[in-house]
């Protein structure tokens, strides 16, 4: 699991205040993941710094106007480090946020071709379509199984957070089977590759199920505290930009 640095000891390894730490994270120059009110700064980021490497910058686009992609990037990661699950964050249209988080087999064997990565799109679009509340189930184009809760800020769906990619254990596999050979036939996969594949997708009993099922709306609640944050930040800053015009 990878280490992290706290903000002391970041100010201490490069001999700044807080304030400049803050700000560091604040252009991107840092990357850092906010654990209750604390914030925590990968020890590999922080070397590549003081070791002089570049680091390069996030690319901002529609979706990192809200989500800051490096902070929520860390939380899926973190999650999936814990739970086992493949994890991956939609906004609110169904475009993927982040790099999914350890992806599983059958999603690895879509995602590598042209129109598995469509399917895969038009999935998310209808899961984001769909998601409603905190704890709910979503199946895929090719019938896996996802946990999702929605991430809201300012009372506003923002997007999905999403873990799963599983089945049921009370589905028939024959029928499972049968939704991956359409697939199959449609993304010009290798029948015998994604059959492979299904072995070693798990089939979740009731309890385990259960277990799942909350533990997107954790995730997703880390992820709207960073959220709202950068909410109130951004509007600190447009009254100081008011309040400065004026003088």
């Amino acid at each position: 699991m990878e280490n992290f640095l706290t903000t002391k000891q970041v100010q201490d390894l490069f001999k700044i205040d807080r304030i400049t730490v803050y700000r560091m994270l604040g252009d991107g120059r840092l990357k850092g993941v906010k654990i209750g009110n604390q914030w925590r700064f990968p020890q590999r980021e922080v070397e590549k710094l003081l070791s002089g490497e570049t680091i390069e910058l996030p690319i901002v686009n529609e979706s990192d106007s809200i989500f800051p992609i490096h902070c929520v990037q860390t939380i899926q990661d973190l999650f999936t480090s814990v739970s086992h699950y493949s994890a991956v964050i939609i906004d609110q249209k169904g475009e993927k946020v982040t790099q999914i988080s350890q992806p599983g087999p059958i999603c690895k064997l879509l995602l590598s071709t042209e129109k598995g990565r469509e399917i895969c799109e038009e999935s998310w679009r209808n899961i984001a379509d769909q998601a409603k509340v905190r704890e709910q189930l979503f199946t895929c184009y090719a019938g896996l199984k996802y946990f999702g809760s929605v991430i809201q800020a300012q009372n506003i769906k923002q997007g999905v957070f999403l873990a799963g990619e599983f089945y049921l254990d009370t589905v028939d596999a024959e029928a499972e089977k049968e939704i991956l050979r359409e697939t199959v036939r449609l993304c010009g996969i290798d029948e015998q590759e994604i059959m492979n594949a299904y072995q070693k997708v798990p089939h979740l009993s009731q309890a385990e199920q259960l277990h799942l099922s909350a533990q997107p709306a954790a995730a997703a609640n880390a992820v709207e505290s960073i959220l709202n944050e950068r909410s109130a930040f951004m509007e600190r800053l447009q009254q100081i930009a008011s309040l400065t015009q004026k003088l």
